[in-house]
């Protein structure tokens, strides 16, 4: 018995190593799709995002039990919930594991009344929608992150820490007299913003040390930074170079 007891233990390990838990930060809508978009924050230093867009009953689903809301009648993922509890399983974890070709995959185990796993296929916007109501925690696959971010097309300018910030083109570079080392440009800064004490102007060279050379580097970097750290900033201003230090919000 302690055997085989052992052999499960080491086969879940197996089944954990190499992914990260993750929590459900908010839901929005994709502007240029008008698609729910929901956002999942890894849990601890690192803080990377994963964005997964859902179709609208599936938002309105994890919206719901997001705050906390009852249905007037029960709904398919309330009634799933209700499944499985009454046949004596328990939700054990929820895997993300794969993007192929724009769609994302992943799994449910449930511990069944003998204490077995039982793994069903299942959409991620499932998946999430009974893991917010039966309260089990949701992994991410470690590479999943990085094949998600090649995923994206490179953004031409990007909104970050209350700056505007683009791409560095010869034409511009030669409008803010700047030179050809790689970076990229702040077009706008919000007042009261996170970065208020960068300029307009100003050209991002690096983040936290390291040489930043493109907004899809620049938005993949801040995306790896810890909430809890300071963000530093290396920027060149005209013929002057300085590093501004801020707590993004």
């Amino acid at each position: 018995m302690r055997g085989a007891v052992l052999a499960l233990a080491a086969l879940a390990g197996r089944a954990l190593a190499g992914t990260v838990e993750v929590e459900v930060r908010d839901l929005g809508i994709d502007q240029a799709s008008g698609t729910p978009v929901v956002r999942l924050v890894e849990k601890g230093k690192a803080g990377r995002e994963l964005p997964i867009w859902i179709g609208p009953f599936e938002a309105q689903a994890i919206a719901l039990e997001l705050h906390g809301v009852a249905a007037p009648r029960p709904l398919t993922h309330d009634l799933m919930k209700t499944l499985v509890e009454r046949l004596g399983a328990k939700l054990d974890r929820v895997v993300i594991e794969d993007l192929r070709d724009g769609t994302f995959f992943g799994t449910l185990h449930l511990a069944g009344p003998g204490g077995g796993d039982i793994a069903l296929d299942a959409r991620p916007s499932d998946a999430i929608a009974l893991a917010l109501r039966l309260h089990g925690p949701i992994l991410v696959d470690e590479e999943l992150f990085a094949k998600v971010a090649a995923s994206q097309p490179e953004p031409a300018a990007l909104r970050l820490w209350g700056l505007t910030v683009q791409n560095l083109t010869p034409e511009i570079a030669a409008f803010f007299e700047l030179s050809d080392e790689p970076g990229v440009l702040v077009s706008d800064v919000t007042v009261g913003g996170p970065a208020h004490e960068v300029a307009r102007g100003d050209l991002i060279t690096a983040l936290d040390g390291e040489p930043i050379r493109s907004v899809g580097e620049l938005r993949e970097r801040a995306g790896a930074h810890s909430g809890a750290v300071p963000v530093r900033l290396s920027l060149r201003r005209g013929h002057r170079e300085l590093v501004v230090s801020f707590v993004a919000d």
